[in-house]
């Protein structure tokens, strides 16, 4: 069996993190299975052990132009009116006349891998949303074109989906086909089902999931619980997110006043950057940012270099309580049976943290404040064992579901 897992982006820690996750369950259940990935950046891949022992191939996106090696004078001029080239796609797959057009604007690494694959995995992550990109005008809706226009079976797992905000009714009808054309859609929390359903989808579609990389909890074989370990504390930022300079004064305030809080009371902290090292929104800056406000710097560090996803799960682990504002840092913090403070940009946060009945500890981050994350850190500290506990047996049972789940699809 021959299966292309799409919309994979490649520079941030927790869609690595899906991958390592998707890939796993799917080599645990049947390991002869071939595997190809389309990614943003194929080069981030190289020197992983794990990929190169499963022979997992990485490919270009469908709308990449630029890393095609061959026939190069054709694709440089395709490149030069890419922006014209979703519109055309858009159109042919809306009259049911793409399958005329694709090989000729489709990147053909991807168009070989996906005419001989045998099922296509939009693999998990906040992908199909206008938040991201306005009208879906994106890779997103042109790698799903692309399998589509070939009628490959699809499905989309453990996503979040939505809000769907269009401004061009013709980008609307296309990501309403291109998801009603799927054999399954996987969302992982509440407000993405609504979302779907509000764009029309049919409910016999929809199958409700967890996230993916919860399943990485297979990678502890027992739980520590948390007043046993180092009194250390685990950070993820969010820098990413657009402020004016001054909510970002204000978030490095917030951050640092904590620090010097947590310091006080014993604490050592360390910084998990979620974005890849030396990357555009490297988070590593604003960290530096944070740090050199603390009152007592030799207590507060951050982990500089990038970790393979088992290794940083197993370093979550080792914390007493994690504060995450990246989602998939919240996530680690749950497989790993971490207690968890979840800071949250999306309210997808929340609903991931009412899974595991632990969303008093949860704040919008439209509401942060220093004194805030105090009090709730507090709260957190009376009940570490119990929520850690609890946390780590929830995740072992979706672990399992997970697998069961893509075992039935495949």
């Amino acid at each position: 069996m021959k299966i292309l897992l799409i919309h994979q982006y490649a520079g941030n820690k927790g869609d690595r993190a899906v991958l390592y996750a998707t890939c796993s369950i799917i080599k645990s259940i049947d390991s002869s299975i071939h595997i190809s990935v389309s990614t943003s950046s194929p080069e981030l891949w190289k020197g992983y052990s794990y990929y190169q022992e499963q022979q997992i191939e990485f490919i270009p996106s469908a709308w990449d132009y630029t890393r095609i090696t061959h026939n190069k004078k054709y694709w440089n001029i395709i490149n030069k009116i890419k922006k014209y080239t979703f519109t055309i796609m858009r159109e042919s797959y809306l009259s049911h006349t793409s399958s005329l057009v694709n090989r000729f604007l489709i990147n053909p690494s991807f168009f070989g891998k996906a005419r001989r694959a045998d099922l296509i995995i939009s693999i998990g992550g906040h992908h199909f949303t206008t938040i991201l990109s306005k009208d879906l005008v994106s890779s997103i809706n042109f790698d799903a074109m692309a399998v589509m226009s070939m009628k490959k079976k699809t499905i989309c797992f453990s996503q979040s989906f939505g809000p769907f905000d269009f401004h061009n009714p013709r980008n609307k009808k296309l990501t309403q086909k291109l998801l009603s054309n799927c054999s399954t859609l996987y969302p992982r929390e509440e407000q993405s089902k609504k979302s779907l359903i509000e764009l029309g989808v049919s409910t016999s579609l929809i199958k409700e999931t967890y996230e993916t990389v919860i399943f990485l909890n297979s990678l502890f074989p027992f739980h520590t619980q948390p007043s046993k370990r180092e009194k250390k504390i685990g950070i993820a930022i969010y820098s990413t997110q657009r402020r004016s300079p001054e909510k970002h004064e204000a978030y490095i305030k917030t951050f640092s006043s904590f620090c010097d809080y947590a310091v006080e009371k014993g604490y050592k902290i360390v910084f998990f950057p979620m974005e890849l090292k030396g990357t555009p929104p490297d988070d590593r800056v604003l960290i530096k940012e944070i740090l050199s406000r603390v009152k007592q710097p030799n207590e507060c560090t951050y982990i500089d270099k990038d970790m393979p996803t088992h290794e940083h799960l197993q370093e979550v682990a080792k914390c007493r309580i994690f504060i995450g504002h990246k989602t998939h840092s919240t996530i680690f913090a749950l497989a790993s049976g971490t207690p968890l403070i979840g800071i949250a940009y999306h309210p997808k946060t929340i609903e991931f943290m009412k899974q595991f009945n632990i969303e008093q500890y949860g704040i919008n981050d439209d509401c942060l404040t220093s004194d805030i994350l105090k009090n709730t850190f507090d709260c957190i500290e009376n009940e570490l064992d119990t929520i850690g506990e609890n946390t780590f047996k929830k995740s072992q049972s979706i672990s399992i579901l997970l697998s069961n789940m893509l075992k039935h699809t495949l």
